[in-house]
């Protein structure tokens, strides 16, 4: 596979990984348990909603690959061809996890939005976004 950037690892922007630890914890009200689940949702909801925003350079944030599932990397690959209309992209892992990286960007502020910005439990905000 010819990758344009390494692919060993996910990126996120430093200045929303206080969003990402405020999702994550060990009390029954958070609703994810781990940074890579914060990630997926987001990349998911960001997919959802048809929304990218490109990471800043110098993003030191990173979740190494080997902590996806194979259901996680299969997820990601098919958010990549859907969204470029071209399963060619799974030729370029480095593209794949760009576009799963940029759809998480714009993605978790809105799970801000929807889970911590209102009202209620983080973890029923999230009961509520899913089935919306």
């Amino acid at each position: 596979m010819t990758s344009t950037r390494t692919a060993e690892r996910v990126r996120i922007d430093d200045a929303v990984m206080p969003i990402y630890k405020e999702l994550v914890g060990d009390s029954e009200e958070a609703p994810f348990e781990t940074l890579k689940d914060v990630f997926m949702m987001s990349a998911c909801l960001g997919y959802r909603l048809k929304l990218r925003r490109t990471l800043p350079t110098g993003t030191k944030n990173q979740i190494r690959l080997e902590v996806f599932t194979e259901s996680d990397e299969a997820l990601l690959k098919a958010i990549a061809i859907a969204t470029t209309g071209d399963v060619q992209v799974l030729l370029d892992v480095g593209e794949v996890l760009t576009i799963a990286e940029e759809h998480a960007q714009a993605g978790i502020h809105e799970l801000k939005r929807h889970l911590l910005d209102q009202r209620g439990k983080a973890l029923w905000n999230l009961v509520e976004l899913i089935n919306a």
